[in-house]
């Protein structure tokens, strides 16, 4: 028994992995990211509205 046997297995073994565990994941997982940053987004240009708004009334801004 040499060093290759148990390498590569492991290497076999992480290769299956990510075809087969990661790979299905990264869809939905890049969805998700793109979706809760256009939500964050539209929160904070609401907010930037209501603060500029905010900002005539008191005369702070022309």
């Amino acid at each position: 028994m040499n060093l290759q046997d148990v390498i590569t297995p492991i290497g076999k073994f992480v290769e299956w992995t990510f075809e087969n565990l990661l790979v299905p994941i990264l869809a939905p997982f890049n969805l998700g990211v793109i979706v809760l940053g256009l939500c964050g987004l539209v929160f904070w240009l609401r907010k930037q509205r209501q603060y500029t708004e905010q900002a005539r009334q008191n005369g702070d801004i022309i």
